[in-house]
């Protein structure tokens, strides 16, 4: 009896060393990130510094990153991403992302805003369809604290990181 608990202790402790999973939350319409085929991830400016940006990024690691105010590069540069990098990328945005449009900028489409803040502009193609998804980070800043984390977080998925330069 001594030597199953002894046993079972192991094995519990055993178990806790796995690294949990990281699987991409359910889509709200049922978007895998399987399904999509591109992405185009762009930054616009604030009132500062803020890197100004695009980067479009194809499900096979094509990828092309145009900077263009406050990046340590400027003009476009073309780079290839690992089938990880892409897969974490398109997992990190997938979440948020619309079959149609959303536009979450400006006092008309937010209850709270705080303007001169930058926004992500996102644009998907797959076989779910397409999207186009605008998020301002003035927009509802408390509600939307999720998005803006995802979005300010996916580009980090990607071996862009010396194009952008330092945040």
């Amino acid at each position: 009896m001594r030597l199953l608990t002894m046993m079972t202790g192991a094995t519990l402790a055993l178990a806790g060393c796995a690294a949990p999973q990281r699987e991409a939350a359910p889509h709200p319409i049922g978007l895998s990130p399987a399904q999509i085929r591109s992405v185009t991830y762009a930054t616009t400016p604030c009132h500062g510094f803020c890197p100004v940006y695009s980067v479009t990024i194809g499900a096979d690691g094509a990828g092309v990153f145009t900077g263009t105010r406050n990046t340590a590069v400027t003009g476009e540069r073309r780079f290839t991403a690992t089938a990880r990098q892409v897969t974490d990328f398109f997992a990190r945005l997938h979440p948020y992302l619309p079959v149609g449009e959303r536009l979450l900028t400006g006092p008309e489409t937010c209850k709270t805003y705080a303007s001169d803040l930058p926004s992500a502009d996102v644009t998907w193609t797959g076989a779910g369809g397409s999207g186009h998804l605008v998020y301002d980070y003035g927009c509802d800043r408390g509600g939307n604290q999720a998005l803006a984390e995802a979005l300010r977080g996916a580009p980090q998925a990607l071996p862009i990181a010396d194009l952008i330069g330092k945040r």
